[in-house]
C-alpha cells in the first residue's frame, strides 16, 4: 500500500458503508442526537431527502480532505446559516445549538475516526508519525465549521483522551436509536425512494446493518441494543478479507468520488446553484 501522508490517503472501498456505524457514534452524543432528531430543517435528514444528504455530506467530507481555504470558507458559513435554526427551545430536556464548537468537535473526532477506520480494519493501525500527519490534516474537519484550531488535537494521546470523554458521556433515548436503526438497516430510504427504496432495503438492508454492527465499537453497540456473535465477526471478517484483497489492487482509485463531489461543489457555486 502506498504512504499514508493525508486524511485523503486513508481513503477505501470500505468507507461507503461504515459511514452508518459513524453517524451512530456522532449522535450517540445526546446533544448531537436530540439535535439531529428534533431539527426543522428537513432538507437536511437523511430520513427526508438520502440523495441530497449524501451529496451534501459528500461534499463536505471532500472539502475537508481535498479542498482549499475557499471552498472551506464558503462551506463554513453555509453550514453556520443553516445551523443557526437547529437550536434547542426554551426548557428542553437536552440543550443543544447545532453551531456549538463543543459539539463539532466531537463530530469531527467521530469523522476522523471514519477516515482512520476505513485503513485500520483492513489493514491494521497506522504507525505513529502515519497518525500523527493524518491527525494534522484532519484538523479541517472540525475548522470547515466552527471548531478553532487550538481546540484540535496535535497528537494520539490528546486525540485519545477527547474520544474517551466523549464516549463516557454517551447514551441514547428510543427515539434516537429508531431513527439511527432506520438508517443502518436502510429502510429509511423507502420514505422517499418507495419502492426502489424497499428493494434496496429487503436486497441490502440485513448485510448493511451487518457491515454497520461490525464497525460500532462495543460501547455503541451496547447503546444500540446490538448483539454481536461469533458466527456476526465471522462474516464481518470475511467482508474486510475481500475489500482488503480489492483495495491492494486499486489504492487510487477510492479517492475520486469524492474529487467528484469537490468539482460538484465548485461547479454549483460557479453556477449560483444551491450546494447545501
Amino acid at each position: 500500500m502506498p504512504a499514508i501522508r493525508s486524511l485523503g490517503d486513508l481513503v477505501s472501498p470500505l468507507g461507503g458503508t461504515i459511514n452508518a456505524a459513524n453517524v451512530i457514534m456522532q449522535l450517540a452524543l445526546p446533544s448531537v442526537g436530540q439535535g439531529v432528531l428534533d431539527s426543522t430543517v428537513d432538507s437536511g435528514r437523511a430520513d427526508l431527502h438520502p440523495l441530497k444528504r449524501a451529496r451534501t455530506t459528500g461534499a463536505y467530507l471532500a472539502v475537508a480532505a481535498y479542498g482549499n481555504d475557499d471552498d472551506r470558507a464558503y462551506v463554513r458559513e453555509s453550514v453556520r446559516r443553516i445551523h443557526a435554526h437547529v437550536v434547542s427551545p426554551p426548557g428542553a430536556a437536552v440543550g443543544y445549538s447545532a453551531n456549538s464548537p463543543a459539539l463539532q468537535l466531537w463530530v469531527a473526532v467521530c469523522l476522523l475516526k471514519y477516515f482512520v477506520d476505513q485503513h485500520e480494519l483492513l489493514h491494521g493501525p497506522l504507525r505513529e508519525d502515519e497518525f500523527r500527519r493524518v491527525l494534522h490534516d484532519g484538523a479541517t474537519l472540525g475548522t470547515t465549521l466552527n471548531v478553532r484550531p487550538e481546540s484540535w488535537p496535535t497528537t494520539r494521546a490528546e486525540y485519545d483522551d477527547l474520544w474517551r470523554a466523549g464516549v463516557g458521556s454517551i447514551s441514547m433515548n428510543d427515539d434516537v436509536r429508531t431513527y439511527l436503526t432506520h438508517l443502518a438497516e436502510l429502510s429509511f430510504l423507502e420514505i422517499r425512494l418507495g419502492r426502489l427504496g424497499r428493494l434496496i432495503h429487503r436486497v441490502f438492508g440485513r448485510s448493511f446493518e451487518l457491515i454497520t454492527r461490525g464497525a460500532l465499537p462495543p460501547e455503541f453497540r451496547e447503546l444500540m441494543h446490538y448483539e454481536w456473535t461469533a458466527t456476526d465477526q465471522r462474516r464481518f471478517d470475511r467482508y474486510l478479507g475481500n475489500l482488503r484483497r480489492v483495495h491492494r489492487v486499486t489504492p487510487g482509485l477510492w479517492g475520486l468520488p469524492w474529487r467528484v463531489y469537490l468539482l460538484d461543489m465548485r461547479l454549483r457555486r460557479r453556477l449560483g446553484l444551491r450546494v447545501f
